[in-house]
């Protein structure tokens, strides 16, 4: 098979990270995998493993990325693929626009995957259209048939996202030349008890309940409390970290929180922790951020609602609290800060070989 997949951009993030590893499945399994994208930090990586790049400046949200949609049409016949899978909605529009163009009998098949709880519009509607949609969660599939009447009629495939289990396993520890270099960039880390929570800085994550949950915690407990916060701020949301920066400031905790900004060795970060959060603002479609963790035996707490609920509720129940439930978050941190409530069930559902190779089917089955 022949596989093209489309991505806004290959810097960071849980879709990206998801494109990485069904490429390099495909590639494992002697299929012909390309991505396209606006390009990124992991393009390298892509390319290392065997898949072919191409950069179309198909993400930006204007009337004139549409001029792109003939020549995206002769390179797709061009090209010949067997397959089309877009993941984000701006290159979706533009792909499904240059698809229509081609004749029926010599079109490739269509494949999106809902990885976000998008609003509900036009703008997102295009997730819907193809014949053949993924959904990484329950939640995801939910969302669609309760908004797109449409998709119960169609090929519609829930396919739970996951962790590479020989990576993300009950009792990983960083290595010793990690720890070292870790102490010494971070010395006042060693002798803590480490909050994390990791993702882009932006609103929807909604940082400030960790900011508050940090005082709450240095003032009800006599643990010596240290904040990681690893993610990067993007342009528009410059503003929002000085923001995040100043209530930090104001509360007195500038000792307690780092901003990490990027990081690869985020897995590291968690095993470390004692305990990893996720308060996304809004429902969100998975929740890699809270799996990572609680894979490899860290206690993390997130809101009972999404992906993230489907998540807890196989692995670890404790740790779903109601959304904004201030005082609910606080009790559970203190009782797992004083070595309670931390039995985590091991991941089997959500691994990356199921993800991967439920991919590669549905796209044989496609095509057939």
């Amino acid at each position: 098979m022949k596989i093209i997949q489309f991505v806004p951009t290959l810097e960071s993030g849980g879709v990206e990270q998801g494109v990485l590893e069904i490429s390099k499945a495909l590639v494992d399994a002697n299929h012909e995998s390309h991505v396209v994208s606006a390009g990124g930090r992991l393009v390298e990586e892509l390319i290392r493993n065997g898949t072919h790049h191409h950069t179309w400046e198909l993400h930006k949200k204007s009337i004139f990325t549409f001029k792109l949609i003939n020549p995206l049409r002769k390179w797709i016949e061009e090209m010949n693929p067997d397959i089309l899978h877009v993941r984000s909605r701006m290159p979706a529009w533009v792909v499904w626009r240059a698809a229509m163009g081609i004749p029926e009998n010599k079109r490739p098949k269509i494949v999106s995957t809902i990885h976000g709880l998008y609003s509900v519009n036009f703008y997102s509607a295009v997730m819907a259209k193809p014949l053949n949609i993924i959904a990484v969660s329950k939640s995801a599939k939910n969302y669609l048939t309760h908004n797109y009447k449409e998709v119960e009629s169609k090929n519609l495939k829930l396919i739970y996202r996951g962790v590479d289990s020989s990576e993300y396993y009950q009792g990983y520890k960083p290595s010793e030349d990690w720890l070292t270099k870790w102490y010494l960039d971070y010395p006042e880390t060693k002798d803590s008890k480490i909050l994390t929570i990791a993702g882009r800085i932006s609103p929807l994550k909604d940082f400030e309940k960790i900011i508050n949950l940090t005082k709450s915690i240095v003032e009800k407990s006599n643990y010596k409390i240290k904040v990681l916060i690893a993610g990067e701020a993007k342009d528009k949301h410059n503003k929002y970290l000085n923001n995040l920066k100043s209530l930090i400031k104001s509360l007195g905790l500038e000792s307690n929180i780092y901003f990490l900004g990027y990081r690869k060795d985020v897995k590291d970060i968690y095993a470390i922790s004692s305990i990893v959060f996720n308060t996304s603002n809004k429902p969100e479609s998975f929740g890699r951020s809270i799996l990572e963790p609680l894979s490899i035996g860290i206690p993390s707490i997130g809101y009972n609602r999404g992906g993230v609920q489907e998540i807890l509720e196989e692995l670890y129940p404790y740790g779903a609290v109601e959304p904004d439930d201030a005082e609910s978050m606080l009790q559970k941190s203190l009782s797992i800060l004083d070595g309670n409530n931390t039995d985590i069930k091991e991941n089997k559902k959500f691994l990356k070989s199921n993800m991967c190779q439920e991919t590669i089917n549905f796209y044989k089955e496609i095509i057939t």
